[in-house]
């Protein structure tokens, strides 16, 4: 059960005036700790925010918003023990744990992140779906 977001550091750009056209976002885990039956997981969230096409097929990055901090899990003993070693062998965590980590980031990233997306003249970093991962999906490095 997730106990915890904590926030650390929020970051805010904004390259040119163009008009946005698409986002893209990126969910990073950079680092897992496990104390007891508490496990804590480090993450980024960024969204990036591109202009029309520069006329050669790829897009202009207009902008970009990033959001660090860590989450605090209370877990069962044998999760808690999962997550440690899943996180040590493979650099990613158990999918249905991944899960609830990636929504809760997103909800909150999502929320959080608007104030400052306003502030910047970004629209609001909402991902519209619920995270369902599966089988051969990489929970490490989400986009």
């Amino acid at each position: 059960m997730i106990t915890n977001i904590d926030v650390s550091k929020i970051e805010a750009s904004r390259g040119s005036k163009d008009a946005i056209s698409n986002m893209k976002f990126n969910i990073a885990f950079d680092d897992v700790k496990v104390d007891k039956d508490n496990v804590h997981v480090g993450f980024t969230f960024s969204a990036f925010y591109d202009g029309e096409s520069n006329g050669k097929g790829s897009s202009k990055e207009v902008g970009k918003l990033t959001i660090t901090g860590r989450i605090t899990s209370k877990e069962e003993k044998d999760l808690a023990d999962e997550v440690q070693k899943t996180w040590e062998t493979k650099k990613t965590l158990p999918l249905k744990f991944a899960e609830d980590v990636l929504n809760i980031i997103t909800f909150e990233c999502g929320a959080r992140g608007t104030l400052i997306a306003y502030s910047m003249g970004f629209i609001a970093p909402l991902p519209m779906s619920r995270t369902k991962l599966q089988e051969g999906s990489n929970p490490s490095n989400v986009s």
